[in-house]
């Protein structure tokens, strides 16, 4: 992603004036690569609808924090729909909402955590224009809220990036592993202060990551995601298998609701209404994923 027109997380949550920003925002794919192609009117506006989506289904709930998803490059070979999550948190019943997610750096192997309107997590040239929302139960959405609004957003943050990162790597990190272990933080109440406690929580034995395949050619080329990866920090035996344990959206969400923390997930897109699943309906959502 990159970093230019973004704003970086201070720890005062304020909505970014979206539509303003969007006029300073260069393209990227999934919080991970980005290009220097100008953003389109016609990316703007399909971005834009889809914020407002997004609004529209957040605002009437009394949601305080939900974990959402957007498409970024094309992993249908892979058997992925959504490839970069992030919280929207709400300031007040009433108030605002900010996305806080972790944000690849352009051109680098760092990156650093960004809190911005609804319609700017839109704005990075996406394969598709889908958005999944998870909505924890209540009790999980307080600690998640706690959470946000602590030194813990930081503590558990490792710039060093990988857009493959393993799970279980403390050298390297990718943005959904970074929420993977701020939700576990959250489960924890108290007990996590660090990535290395969190991967050693027991709450992480429940936790199975998305195995992708990945061939030799593909390894060689180092552009699955035209971004900055490496494949060192997976054992040797995985890789040459070409099998990558990988966080991925779906597997944070599957988490989740193996916890029994997942009330419920709404599916957005720009043609459709929006598609609600809960309860018996919530695995095979998940699968889509």
């Amino acid at each position: 992603m990159n970093r230019r027109g973004r704003r970086a997380y201070s720890g005062i949550l304020t909505l970014i004036g979206a539509c303003a920003l969007a006029l300073l925002t260069t393209t990227a794919l999934a919080g991970t690569a980005c290009t220097q192609k100008p953003l389109t009117p016609d990316g703007l506006a399909k971005a834009s609808r889809l914020g407002v989506k997004l609004f529209e289904a957040l605002n009437p709930s009394n949601a305080e924090v939900v974990i959402i998803g957007r498409v970024g490059a094309d992993l249908s070979k892979y058997g992925l729909r959504f490839s970069h999550s992030g919280f929207a948190l709400r300031n007040n019943p009433k108030g605002q909402w900010t996305v806080i997610h972790l944000l690849n750096r352009c051109g680098t192997d760092s990156s650093s955590l960004y809190d911005e309107g609804l319609i700017n997590f839109f704005l990075d040239d996406p394969f598709a224009y889908d958005a999944i929302i998870a909505v924890p139960k209540p009790e999980m959405q307080r600690a998640l809220a706690k959470v946000l609004r602590s030194g813990t957003v930081w503590r558990l943050h490792q710039a060093h990036y990988n857009t493959i990162a393993h799970p279980q790597s403390l050298d390297f990190q990718n943005s959904n592993q970074w929420l993977l272990e701020l939700v576990v933080a959250a489960m924890a109440k108290g007990a996590v202060n660090s990535r290395s406690e969190a991967q050693r929580h027991p709450l992480m034995q429940q936790y199975q990551p998305d195995v992708m395949a990945i061939d030799r050619l593909t390894r060689l080329g180092g552009g699955l995601f035209k971004a900055n990866l490496t494949f060192t920090d997976h054992p040797l035996a995985d890789r040459l298998k070409g099998e990558y344990h990988i966080v991925t959206v779906r597997s944070v969400m599957r988490f989740l609701h193996q916890t029994g923390m997942l009330e419920r997930l709404q599916w957005l897109d720009l043609q459709s209404a929006p598609e609600n699943f809960t309860g018996a309906d919530l695995n095979q959502a998940l699968e889509r994923l």
